[in-house]
This record gives C-alpha cells, sequence and structure tokens, in this order.
C-alpha cells in the first residue's frame, strides 16, 4: 500500500539525541524501530504489487502496532506522542485490519489538535472506510480533507481515491471530474497510466463511450505493465463495440491475441472477437469461434461464457429453438456459474415457449388468450425482447379483445412505456384507452394508479381514480371472458410476478376510506327511512353507492397484469427483484474484468 506516513518533516535526530541524552533510551529505541518496521513494511508491500497486504508486510506492522502502543502507554506525554497514534493507525490500515484503523484515527484530530498529521490521520481514515466499503463516509471524508487542508501533500491520492469512491457509488459524472483532477497531480507514469484507466471506465460506464475510447487509447501510450496493457486493450475494445465501430474493434482485439495469451487473457479477448463477428453478420465463424474455446479452455468461465453464446446464437441468430435448447443444457451439471443459471432459465424459457404455441392451436377460446398473453410475458421478462413482447401483448387485445387477457395485455404495455421507456403520451393514451375499454374491470382502476403514482400530475385521470374509489363500476366486468380454469402446464416463473408500487397512498387510502363510512352511513340511513327494507330506486337516487373494499395485494403467481389483477399496480422491478438476464452477455453482461482499485496495487508508482 501507499506510504501513509507522509507528514511534514520533524527535527527527528535533534529530537531523539536530546531524549537519548535525558535518559530516554528506552523510548528512543521503540520509537526508532517502529519508524524503521513501517518503512520496511511499505517497502514489502511495493514489492508484492498486488492490493491485498502481504504477508511480509503484515509482520512489520504488527511489530509496529506493538512499540507504538508501548510508546503510547509508557510515555503518554512525550513530545512525539501523535507520532506514534497516527504510526499505529497507519500499520493497522497498512496491515488491512480497517476496523482498527477507523477506530485509532476517529479521534485522532480531537485529542491533538495542534499534531502536523491531523490531515494525514483524517485522510488514512477515509481511505480504511473505502476499503470496508462505506462509500458515503469515505466521500465525506475526503471531501472535509480537500476543503479544510488545500496544502494537503497527497494530492494525487486524494483526487484518485474521491473518484474510486464516486464511481462505486455510480455516480460517473463527478467521478471522471475527480480523475480529471487527479490526473494533473499524477507523478510518474504509473499513477498517470492508472488514473487515465479508471477515468476511461468512468467515462464508458456513464455511457460516454466516445471518451472512454480516447482515454483508453492515450492510457495504452502510458502503461507499461504486463497486465494493466492488456487490461486498457480489453476495454478500449469494448468501447468500440459499444460505438458501433464494428471492423475496427475486430481488427484492435484481434492484433491484442498474442500479449493477451502471455498474461493469461486470452479466452476474454477472444469472447470480445467472436462476440463482435456475431453482431456483424458473421454468425457461423462465430460459432466456430466459441467451440474453439470450449474445447481450449475446459471448466474455465471462458469456456462456460462461450458455450452460453452457443446457445444464444442458436436461439436468436439462426432461429433454432431445439438446438439453441441442447446448447444451453450442455451447461447442465458443470460448476455453477452465472451462465449456467442464464442458461437454464433460458432453456425453461424456450421449453414454455413451444408449450404456449402448442396451446394456441387449442380448441378453447380462454386457452389461446392465455397461451398468448404468457407467451408475451416470455418474451418480456425471461428473454429479454421487450419489441416482441410489445407486439405479441398488442396481439392478444387484437385477437381476443373479449378475454380478460386483453386488459391484462394492454395494462403489461402501460408499465413498459412508463417504466422502462418513460414515454408520457403513449401513457397517456394506453391509460385512456383502458378506462374506456375495460372499464368495470380492476385493470382500469389500476391503470390509473399507475399513472399517477408515475405522472406525479393531477388531471382528468386522477379525477376519475377518485370517482371510481367513491362510486366503483363493475357492471362491465361480466362482460368479458374469465380466465379458464384449466392452467397451462408450464408453472410462471417468480419473475414474472411484479409486486406492487403505485398502490394506494396513506393519503388516497384515507379518502378512500372516509368515502366509504359516508356511503356506509347514507345507506344505513335510507334502511331506516325505508322501515328496514331495501331502499327504492328513487330513494337511491344521488346516494353513493357503498363501495367494494380496494383490494391492494398483487395476485400469486402473477404477472404485470397479474398485480393490476389484484387491484394494484406493480413494483418498480429493478428495485425489488433481480432483473431478468439479458442476453448476449456483453462487457456489461460478463463478469466484470475491469481491475479496480481493490484488485490492484495500491503504491501508484
Amino acid at each position: 500500500m501507499r506510504h501513509c506516513f507522509g507528514g511534514p518533516y520533524r527535527p527527528w535526530t535533534l529530537g531523539l539525541l536530546l531524549l537519548l541524552a535525558g535518559g530516554g533510551c528506552a523510548y528512543y529505541n521503540t520509537f526508532y524501530l517502529a519508524k524503521k518496521n513501517y518503512r520496511e513494511g511499505v517497502k514489502a508491500q511495493e514489492r508484492s504489487l498486488t492490493e491485498a497486504p502481504a504477508q511480509d508486510a503484515i509482520g512489520r506492522y504488527d511489530v509496529v502496532v506493538r512499540q507504538c502502543a508501548k510508546v503510547l502507554k509508557d510515555y503518554p506525554k512525550s513530545k512525539y506522542v501523535d507520532d506514534a497514534a497516527y504510526l499505529m493507525g497507519a500499520s493497522y490500515y497498512g496491515k488491512g485490519d480497517y476496523l482498527n484503523a477507523i477506530q485509532q484515527l476517529t479521534s485522532f484530530g480531537a485529542k491533538y489538535p495542534k499534531s502536523p498529521y491531523r490531515a494525514d490521520a483524517r485522510f488514512t481514515e477515509g481511505l480504511a472506510r473505502y476499503r470496508r466499503k462505506e462509500f458515503v463516509q469515505s466521500d465525506s471524508i475526503f471531501r472535509e480533507v480537500e476543503g479544510a487542508y488545500p496544502d494537503f501533500p497527497r494530492r494525487w491520492e486524494l483526487c484518485f481515491y474521491s473518484g474510486e469512491t464516486q464511481s462505486q457509488l455510480k455516480q460517473y459524472a463527478p467521478a471522471a471530474h475527480w480523475y480529471r483532477r487527479a490526473l494533473k497531480h499524477a507523478d510518474g507514469r504509473r499513477e498517470r497510466a492508472r488514473t487515465l484507466r479508471r477515468l476511461g471506465d468512468a467515462y464508458l460506464a456513464g455511457d460516454r463511450a466516445d471518451s472512454a475510447e480516447a482515454t483508453y487509447a492515450e492510457c495504452l501510450k502510458v502503461e507499461e505493465r504486463g497486465p494493466q496493457r492488456v487490461q486498457a486493450a480489453i476495454a478500449r475494445g469494448d468501447a468500440l463495440r459499444k460505438l458501433g465501430r464494428y471492423p475496427e474493434a475486430l481488427q484492435f482485439l484481434q492484433s491484442w491475441r498474442v500479449f493477451a495469451a502471455q498474461e493469461g487473457r486470452e479466452g476474454d479477448v477472444m469472447l470480445r472477437v467472436y462476440d463482435i463477428m456475431a453482431l456483424m453478420g458473421r454468425t457461423q465463424e462465430a460459432l466456430r469461434g466459441y467451440n474453439d474455446l470450449v474445447q481450449k479452455f475446459q471448466r474455465t468461465p471462458v469456456a462456460y461464457e462461450a458455450q452460453f453464446q452457443i446457445g444464444y446464437l442458436y436461439e436468436t441468430s439462426l432461429q433454432d429453438l431445439d438446438a439453441a435448447g441442447r446448447e444451453y443444457d450442455k451447461l447442465r451439471g458443470l460448476p455453477t456459474s452465472e451462465f449456467q443459471l442464464q442458461a437454464i432459465r433460458r432453456s425453461q424459457s424456450l421449453t414454455a415457449l413451444r408449450t404456449y404455441r402448442t396451446a394456441l392451436a387449442s380448441d378453447s377460446t380462454g386457452m389461446r388468450a392465455q397461451a398468448a398473453f404468457m407467451m408475451a410475458e416470455l418474451y418480456y421478462f425471461q428473454l429479454g425482447k421487450q419489441d416482441s413482447a410489445i407486439t405479441q401483448y398488442r396481439r392478444v387485445e387484437a385477437e381476443f379483445p373479449h378475454s380478460i387477457y386483453a386488459a391484462k395485455a394492454a395494462y403489461a404495455r402501460l408499465w413498459i412505456a412508463t417504466q422502462d421507456r418513460g414515454d408520457t403520451l403513449e401513457a397517456m393514451a394506453i391509460a385512456d384507452t383502458m378506462t374506456q375499454r375495460y372499464r368495470g374491470t380492476p385493470f382500469a382502476e389500476s391503470a390509473l394508479f399507475l399513472w399517477k403514482g408515475w405522472s406525479g400530475r393531477t388531471d382528468e385521470r386522477t379525477a376519475l381514480l377518485d370517482s371510481l374509489l367513491a362510486s366503483p363500476d363493475t357492471v362491465e366486468v361480466a362482460a368479458f371472458d374469465p380466465e379458464p380454469e384449466a392452467s397451462l402446464l408450464v408453472p410462471a416463473d417468480s419473475t414474472l410476478i411484479r409486486p406492487q408500487t403505485y398502490g394506494l397512498s396513506a393519503a388516497d387510502s384515507a379518502r378512500a376510506d372516509s368515502v366509504r363510512e359516508a356511503a356506509s352511513l347514507a345507506g344505513e340511513e335510507l334502511r331506516r327511512q325505508s322501515g328496514g327494507q331495501p331502499p327504492t330506486n328513487a330513494q337511491t337516487q344521488g346516494a353513493a353507492p357503498t363501495p367494494t373494499p380496494v383490494p391492494t395485494a398483487p395476485a400469486a403467481g402473477g404477472s404485470a397484469a397479474g398485480a393490476a389483477a389484484a387491484g394494484a399496480a406493480p413494483t418498480d422491478s429493478s428495485r425489488t427483484s433481480e432483473p431478468p438476464p439479458s442476453a448476449p452477455p456483453d462487457s456489461t453482461a460478463r463478469p466484470d474484468t475491469t481491475t479496480t482499485d481493490e484488485e490492484e496495487d495500491d503504491t501508484g508508482q
């Protein structure tokens, strides 16, 4: 790790000689050895070139902790007690004991308000919190050091780790800002190369692929270390792919194959090569390449991803669902990996798709409607084909207009328009259509719930929602064919459930309760006036009917429209459930190969 004992100069030699002359020989020896062991620990860590604390360094830091503890205990009024306290905390950090480092350094400023090591102590505490993934706290500390100590000498570290913290918080624009500032303070090629690579990562993650590509190219001119050069090259290839510059990306990555092989990264490079070939329509070449990777890198993550991509190409490019299922199933029985799990789910989805297509030939209209709707759900949730799902939802509405699945399909389209596409005009049109076409079904009311919660508006749609709460109209429900009693054999995947998001707010619920209570009292008054008999039509004119309770829980085993069937709009799936597997896995779906500060040496040299 980086040398953390970087405070201002003190007249060490003169001070220690005076202590020695005054009978402080033991103190001199203890503190001198603490400093010496700390420096040896730093050198040992730098030699390791890894982020994990090296064993040799840990041994040295352990000695420092013991020696500094002795100084603090036996010489608590020493002039250099603050030096020992800071050195002890920095050694805890160096050996990877971040919790004790935080405990040692948190109160440093209060205990030693005049110490020249206050800035270093506070910054090292921030680094320790960063290592413990306390990113909000570390960001706050870094900003504090930036503002309180404008002449802080460790400026590159401060800016670089401010960028790292923002990256971990997925705030990529601020991260890029801090990395650019770090570049101005970079001392040496390694610090500059490391900063450029992480700046490129921030640009790429922030959808600035053009800036990322140029930054990675600049990094490759500076970086000298083999593994880091290959990583930067792979990242530049990902940026070119994202820009749609496929021929250039293909040529560039192929030129790095030999160098990547020297660093054990040939498989990672070639996965991207064949991915780009597939995007360019060279499907057969990509299939042969993936099969070669499966054979060459057996029982490795490279082979697992290659096998998954073979199945995906058969499914999407060649439209051979049977072959795709066979290729996906080859991952069964192998060690668990993310690609095995995705392959199993996609294989199951293809089986379900075939079942639904068979059911579309059924004699039962209800079964055909259900099969058509479930096919759309499968496209959306399991296969990640949003456009195909929308087309299929529209087909359900057009071919089965009197089925309850038509209302479900319309609600599903409303969900996509709001949650996925943010299309206000489309959402308004669908909500209006649903309130006209499916009035009296739970889906019309759920559509208004969804519109109100998503748009935050007060308009004629929210007014209609209030009206439906006061006077529910369920007369039209009987006009729709119910769901068939016999369900399809393929069970609904748990990912097909959108839990509740835009249900009644507290204000809505209170207003609905008030309306129901008033309607109930009005009904009791009418019955009293009728002598206990049901009121006549004339008596009930102008009186609000007692509304049925508004259900708020989604139906078990439901879906986008299943949540609506329970009278509640669904939950944002990005918050409450794992997203469906997206395919094909590109640079964002593969296991993250971007080397971060957690995996790299911290020398910055």
